[in-house]
């Protein structure tokens, strides 16, 4: 499914006719799996573009010349280049170029956008920064230069495709995150970080490495906080200590692959990163009261008993 589509305008939307199914119009991205990151130059076009904004990417706009017009729920920004603007994923937007307008735009799914975020207490940083839309104005043409530049490098390297560009790409996007947070002007002695956002971090990044197995004190050093304070926060917020939150995710999925796949329980066990299925097993008993296979068997005798009760009958 695509996140980041473009199309021409001129009044109306323009056909393309001939165009291959899995690639867009022209001065728009193709089509790529949606884990991947995408880095794209905006061409001088003599017709208006839009891009049009979905799923669970973020966008980074850099506008060199020209203007657009972003809108949203939230209503209408104008852009104006030379400038730049950050867009969070969460809600849906469109942004409509002026013919002219150059540029180039990054888009990063968030699997890869949290996976790219530093370690430690500049990752909170950081964090807290692009969580947020941010449009600025005539930045130092020097700091705009050298967003522009790290896209473009990000672009090349994806066209090119050689060995691990995937990876290099994420090291690249890790630093372009670290020049973001600079252009913010931060204050590196600010206040500790709000509970609630403490708590946001905890709960986004449990999502990211479900899989993972990290412990709590991994949890906390990647989000630059103590263990007991990243304890103190969730227990306050949710009822529920840093590890029980872990293991009722972890039992969500496990519950979501039992009753909504065909895998085999090792293949379940494996799929939520664990390395021993006898384990995994002793995991499952533990949380729900009864081995993983009984319970999958459990919930199917229910749906039967369900769609054959003389209630179900038309």
């Amino acid at each position: 499914m695509s996140t980041l589509q473009s199309r021409e305008t001129g009044g109306k939307p323009a056909e393309t006719p001939g165009a291959p199914p899995n690639e867009a119009p022209r001065d728009g991205p193709r089509e790529s799996t949606p884990e991947h990151i995408q880095a794209r130059t905006i061409k001088s076009a003599l017709t208006r573009g839009e891009y049009v904004l979905r799923g669970g990417r973020s966008h980074l706009f850099l506008l060199q010349v020209g203007a657009g017009l972003l809108t949203s729920e939230d209503g209408e920004n104008a852009l104006e280049g030379p400038g730049f603007c950050w867009l969070p994923h969460g809600k849906s937007r469109s942004l409509r170029l002026e013919a002219g307008t150059r540029g180039l735009v990054l888009s990063i799914p968030d699997a890869r956008l949290g996976s790219s975020i530093p370690a430690g207490s500049l990752g909170s940083h950081i964090r807290e920064v692009i969580g947020f839309p941010a449009i600025v104005r005539n930045p130092e043409p020097a700091s705009l230069a050298k967003l522009a530049e790290m896209i473009a490098t990000i672009e090349q390297e994806l066209f090119e495709n050689g060995p691990a560009a995937q990876t290099v790409v994420q090291y690249r996007v890790s630093l372009l995150l670290i020049e973001f947070w600079r252009l913010s002007r931060p204050e590196i002695s600010s206040p500790r970080a709000l509970p609630r956002n403490i708590v946001h971090n905890f709960m986004s990044l449990v999502d990211l490495h479900l899989r993972d197995h990290w412990t709590v004190q991994q949890y906390a050093g990647q989000m630059g906080v103590s263990k007991d304070r990243l304890n103190t926060a969730v227990q306050r917020a949710t009822g529920r200590t840093p590890l029980a939150h872990i293991h009722r995710r972890q039992m969500a999925e496990a519950k979501t692959l039992l009753t909504g796949s065909s895998l085999q329980v090792a293949e379940v066990a494996y799929m939520l990163g664990f390395k021993d299925a006898a384990y995994f097993n002793r995991f499952f008993q533990r949380h729900a009261g009864l081995p993983p296979g009984k319970f999958r068997h459990s919930v199917s005798q229910q749906k039967t008993e369900t769609d054959t009760s003389f209630a179900a009958w038309p």
